[in-house]
C-alpha cells in the first residue's frame, strides 16, 4: 500500500511538474508578446507617425543635406526604429507578433523613407550603422516568401 502511495504521488508530482513548466513557458512567451505589443505601439508614437508626414521623395531631399534640422529629426526617428530592431534581433521581443504588425509597412512605406538617411550615413564607412534595420527586413522577407511559398 505505501508503495502505491509513493507511486500516486511522485505521478502527481511530475504532472504537478509539467504543468508548472508548461505554465512558465506559456506566461512568458506571452509577456514577451505584450512586451511586443507595447514597444511596437511606443514606436509608432515617436518614430513611425512622424515619418509617415513625408513622402519619399522629399526625404531624398533631405538626405542630401545632413546638417539641417529636417535631416537630424529624421535621424533620430531611423535611431528609434534601430533600436526596436536589436531588440527584435536579440528575441526580446517576439517575432511573429512584430511581423504581424509591420509586415508590408516597416519593410514597405517606411522603409523606402528611411533608407536615403541610412544611405547618407553609411555612404563613406564600410561599416552598416544599422545593421539590426537591414536584418529584420531581410528576415521579413524570407518570411513573407515563406509565406508564399505555402499559399498563406
Amino acid at each position: 500500500m505505501e508503495e502505491l502511495l509513493s507511486v500516486i504521488a511522485l505521478v502527481i508530482s511530475v504532472i504537478s511538474g509539467l504543468f508548472a513548466t508548461y505554465t512558465f513557458f506559456w506566461t512568458a512567451r506571452r509577456d514577451r508578446q505584450q512586451a511586443t505589443l507595447e514597444a511596437y505601439n511606443q514606436l509608432q508614437e515617436q518614430a513611425l507617425d512622424h515619418l509617415n508626414y513625408y513622402m519619399p521623395a522629399a526625404i531624398k531631399e533631405i538626405a542630401q543635406n545632413p546638417r539641417s534640422e529636417e535631416y537630424k529629426k529624421i535621424s533620430s526617428y531611423v535611431a528609434r526604429i534601430e533600436h526596436f530592431c536589436v531588440g527584435v534581433n536579440q528575441k526580446i521581443y517576439d517575432k511573429k507578433t512584430v511581423y504581424e504588425l509591420a509586415q508590408d509597412y516597416l519593410d514597405g512605406a517606411i522603409k523606402d523613407r528611411i533608407e536615403p538617411i541610412i544611405e547618407k550615413k553609411n555612404r563613406h564607412t564600410n561599416e552598416d550603422y544599422y545593421e539590426n534595420i537591414h536584418k529584420v527586413y531581410k528576415w521579413m522577407a524570407e518570411q513573407k516568401a515563406k509565406e508564399e511559398g505555402k499559399g498563406k
